[in-house]
């Protein structure tokens, strides 16, 4: 039976910017205890957090929404819901604000219904599910008994729309709506929650009791008298150590094994419902305010005398010191996460997270502008994470191994890599059978690496479910990629000859391996979940000669160890062969059938798998003959190894590079196989040649490298083709500019059919062709991507050479004058609306470019997709254009008196006219879609030797959308008329 859901058009209106401070009186006494509490004082400033906003606070990072869930949600004195939004700061930008700017500050929004019908609540809480869960407040104070009374909603968040109508002169103001939907939450009465809601004033006796779980045992903990009680536990709990030790008898472990002793097993079951004290790792001094459940953890809100903070005890971190004796071995001050903030959006791995009540860090810094050893920072850093809860875990064998891996220069890697290489289920599939016997194979892993990664999502659900959570509330637009890599890399090179003390010559070969597999999953308008199996595989070898001029040495000598700074020009010629092969596989099932579907072992019939399902297999063989070009600047650590050898440890460099590909035969073979089609697919071979093809990269490389050297001079300087193995901070092809077609099969192809349909047409299609590129470089609209800085930068026009027009912009009186302006309103109607747009557009664009990160192990991005379409007029062009062209065509080839001059002339006009009217087209902005991309990978690399290196990386990829905005013109298609915005962040 499905609840109803209540959607109530709601609005944001802001009440103030709040410092985060505790308000001025301590908590003396909280009513989980006989005792009493003290009364806010009234003539209180209102910009500080009250007591009431803290007990209630919820980060919705926890929630199972993509909105907002950079946001924290708490309760008003009356309980009405409030938003709080704050700023993420890194650690330079933090210190600053924390010791020179006053501290952090916060926006509070008060979420209040349009219509005036708001729902109150007394308390908030998140539940094992990750939705937000509300008890609905009394709205009779005064009967006891209804306002002890539970009734419980989810609540979710929708979206945010505004529209900015141009046209309207009746009002100066723009309201937002936003959608807040509440649903009935029926629930056991054994599984209901009993928060604390200390609201200033305890008006009730509550006993703040909690139900969570502990791998399977169902426990409550309760808050009494500063100190946390706990009923479900046995007398003993030891880790997974202990147990493979063999140091504790069977019948003590946590996992419920039947005891042989009646006696004793009646004993324990009535000791778990007694209550037992927890040993807390907090000061004797600070209070506990309040407990509440969120997700399968417990938030504690913590006096700790001049501020407040937020603690989370995981209840796998509790253990026991004698019978029924617990400790807690580790207090965490991140909340648990769920998959939208998990995956890349973890504001709580920044120095401040943009929240009130959460505590400063100063490990947590963003290592993505520290050169050269930005990866190795990073490795270090997560490992000391899974470094402390393995060791609150009590996991120390996990922990020893760990360390282990820090430290391993990546020989532990081989045999993993060596293995994944060479599993054929991972390999690309000619056909549909092998394609779904390898999508069930990698299903099982995509499940393996969720378990892992997103421990909030699993919650020991079946595959089939946890697939189901995160699909349920994805949006159109949006996609979850589940990927494994690996990949192992060899370089070899010789000296040929110096043709003096900073020349020299080398001959060099480099050969890559790489295998990519992954799951994508998105959503479709008719709310169909689509699957999509890649299989990726490629093969490269170069081989060649290498020159390189070192320069500007600068060499300082120790004993054994020498340091050296050096700026060098290096060239490469080289030839190259590239094998690509990636397989599609994929197919669509209805939302409501994706859990059985997958915990069923995806199981098709043969006529399912021929009707239902699509594979390509594409293939790529490419040999080209190159020449690169680079520049660096380079710095290493010389250490002396003896017999004229040393090692730098390592290598830093950072330089530019030019590639140009002289001469590259590419030979294409793709394989279609259509809904419908099992046996026998479409097949396509294109083969083409082309010259002059150019790459432009800026670079960095970190490596060990063993080299011969003696006391006057060093071999300073790599072959270029080694640029294959080293990391990029950017990559720009300028094949704009040069780039020749020599030959191509498909074309060759194409004009044969196109002569063959009808005698003496000889030399005629390259004039079609030449008709059918004015088409393809004028479609109908196209898609310009921008970096996320440049959202607010907005043309409304495109002409088809691509430039860009009629820019929008704020009135000049606005750039210093923004508060005069919006308190006297001198600014009416649709001028107003449309300053109000771009400065609405400006916070958004700052606020996401403020979250953009590559920190550890996750990475996020935004970028916006600007779509141009045709306007009316160049519409009727386009249209009218396409038709002559057809005619005439159809006229060629039905009408065989027509002689080849005659049509030479015809389509040469044609052409002509054709390019004289696209050139009076013009594209308009038709909308805006907000995305972004983030990341939670963990990447394990081999030591940087440039002999060999090793590659394994897997985890999800988030492609998101943040907002749409949509623009209307009015019924001439001249003039803007709206603008049209819904955003979910």
């Amino acid at each position: 039976m499905t609840n109803e859901i209540k959607s109530v058009i709601s609005k944001l209106i802001p009440i103030g910017i709040y410092d985060g401070s505790k308000e001025r009186h301590r908590v003396k006494k909280v009513k989980n205890s006989s005792n009493t509490y003290i009364k806010k004082n009234e003539k209180q400033k209102e910009n500080k957090f009250s007591l009431n906003n803290a007990n209630n606070y919820v980060y919705l990072g926890s929630t199972n929404t993509s909105l907002l869930n950079n946001m924290g949600i708490t309760l008003a004195d009356d309980g009405s819901l409030l938003l709080i939004k704050g700023k993420t700061h890194d650690l330079i930008t933090g210190l600053y604000n924390k010791h020179f700017k006053g501290g952090f500050k916060y926006n509070v929004f008060n979420i209040e219904s349009q219509q005036g019908d708001n729902m109150k609540f007394k308390e908030l809480y998140v539940d094992p599910n990750g939705f937000l869960i509300g008890n609905k407040r009394s709205e009779n104070k005064s009967d006891s008994a209804e306002e002890n009374k539970n009734e419980l909603y989810k609540i979710k968040f929708n979206k945010v729309e505004k529209d900015y109508n141009l046209n309207d002169s009746s009002s100066n103001s723009i309201e937002n709506s936003f959608i807040v939907e509440y649903e009935k939450y029926i629930i056991d009465d054994e599984l209901k929650q009993d928060l604390s809601s200390i609201n200033n004033i305890v008006e009730l006796k509550e006993s703040n009791v909690l139900k969570i779980n502990r791998e399977g045992l169902d426990l409550s903990v309760s808050l009494k008298d500063n100190m946390l009680y706990i009923k479900g536990l046995p007398k003993e709990i030891i880790s997974s150590d202990q147990v493979d030790s063999g140091k504790i008898e069977e019948s003590n472990v946590v996992e419920h094994r039947e005891v042989e002793n009646k006696e004793v097993e009646n004993k324990e079951i009535e000791n778990k419902e007694v209550e037992h004290k927890i040993k807390i790792p907090l000061k004797s001094t600070d209070k506990i305010l309040a407990i509440k459940p969120i997700l399968n953890q417990i938030q504690l809100v913590v006096d700790k005398g001049n501020k407040i903070k937020i603690y989370y005890l995981d209840p796998l971190n509790i253990f026991s010191l004698k019978d029924y004796q617990y400790e807690v071995t580790r207090l965490k001050q991140e909340p648990p996460l769920s998959f939208y903030s998990m995956v890349g959006e973890n504001h709580y791995n920044n120095y401040h997270s943009g929240q009130p009540f959460s505590t400063q860090k100063i490990g947590n810094f963003s290592s993505r502008y520290i050169p050269l050893f930005s990866s190795l920072i990073d490795k270090v850093r997560i490992s000391i994470d899974k470094t402390k809860q393995q060791y609150a875990l009590k996991q120390y064998k996990s922990m020893a191994s760990n360390v282990a891996k820090t430290v391993d220069p990546g020989f532990r890697g081989v045999v993993s890599n060596i293995k994944g290489i060479s599993n054929s289920s991972t390999s690309p599939c000619e056909n549909k059978f092998k394609a779904l016997h390898s999508a069930r194979i990698n299903m099982k892993e995509a499940d393996q690496i969720l378990s892992k990664y997103i421990k909030g999502v699993k919650n020991s659900k079946t595959a089939g479910e946890v697939i189901y959570s995160l699909v349920k509330e994805m949006k159109e637009k949006s996609s979850v990629s589940i990927m494994d890599s690996k990949g192992i890399r060899a370089f070899f090179s010789t000296n040929l000859m110096s043709l003096n003390a900073n020349i020299g010559v080398n001959a060099f070969i480099l050969a890559s391996y790489a295998k990519t597999h992954s799951i994508t999953l998105s959503k479709n308008e008719k709310n169909e979940v689509i699957f999509s199996f890649i299989n990726k595989k490629g093969i490269n070898v170069s081989a060649g000669l290498s020159g390189g001029i070192a320069g500007c040495e600068k060499k300082w000598i120790g004993e054994n160890v020498s340091y050296n700074a050096t700026t060098s020009l290096m060239a490469s010629v080289y030839l190259s062969i590239n094998y690509e092969r990636q397989s599609d596989f994929s197919f669509k099932i209805a939302l409501d059938d994706v859990v059985d579907f997958i915990d069923k072992g995806m199981k098709f019939t043969y006529e399912e798998l021929k009707n239902n399902t699509i594979l390509n297999d594409n293939r790529d063989i490419s040999l080209a003959i190159s020449a690169d070009m680079r520049s660096e600047f380079n710095a290493g650590v010389n250490l002396s190894l003896g017999n004229k050898t040393q090692m730098s440890i390592p290598r830093n460099a950072i330089g530019i590079n030019v590639v140009a590909n002289l001469l590259k035969l590419n030979f294409n073979i793709n394989k279609f196989f259509d809904y419908g089609e099992i046996n026998e697919a479409k097949k396509k071979k294109v083969i083409d040649l082309k010259l002059f093809e150019i790459l432009l990269d800026a670079y960095r490389d970190l490596k060990i490298i063993p080299s011969k050297t003696n006391s006057t001079k060093a071999n300073n300087w790599l072959p270029l083709a080694t640029i294959k193995n080293i990391e990029f901070m950017f990559q720009k092809k300028i094949n704009s500019l040069f780039g020749v077609d020599i030959f191509n099969s498909q074309k060759l192809k194409d004009e044969r059919e196109f002569e063959n349909k009808r005698k003496n047409l000889k030399g005629i299609y390259k004039t079609v062709l030449k008709i059918n590129k004015l088409f393809d470089k004028n479609p109908t609209f196209y898609n310009v991507n921008k970096n996320i800085s440049k959202l607010d930068g907005i043309h409304l026009t495109m002409l088809p050479n691509k430039k860009l027009k009629n820019k929008m912009k704020k009135d000049p009186v606005l750039l210093n004058e923004m508060e005069v302006i919006s308190k006297f309103d001198k600014l009416k109607g649709g001028n107003n609306f449309k300053n109000q747009f771009l400065l609405d557009l400006e916070g958004r664009k700052k606020t996401l470019s403020s979250q953009e990160k590559s920190n550890k192990n996750e990475r996020f991005k935004s970028y916006s997709v600007f779509q141009y379409k045709l306007d009316k007029k160049s519409e009727i062009i386009y249209e009218k254009a396409r038709e002559n062209f057809n005619k005439k065509i159809n006229e060629i080839m039905e009408n065989k008196n027509i002689t080849n001059d005659y049509i030479k002339s015809t389509l040469s006009n044609l052409y002509d006219k054709i390019k004289d009217d696209f050139s009076k087209m013009k594209y308009q902005l038709s909308s805006i879609d907000i995305m972004s991309i983030s990341e939670l990978l963990e990447k394990d690399k081999s030591i940087p030797l440039v002999l060999v290196e090793l590659e394994n990386a897997k985890g999800i990829i988030y492609h998101q959308i943040k907002g749409e905005i949509k623009f209307s013109y009015d019924e001439d298609n001249e003039q803007l008329d709206k603008m049209s915005t819904n955003y979910y962040f």
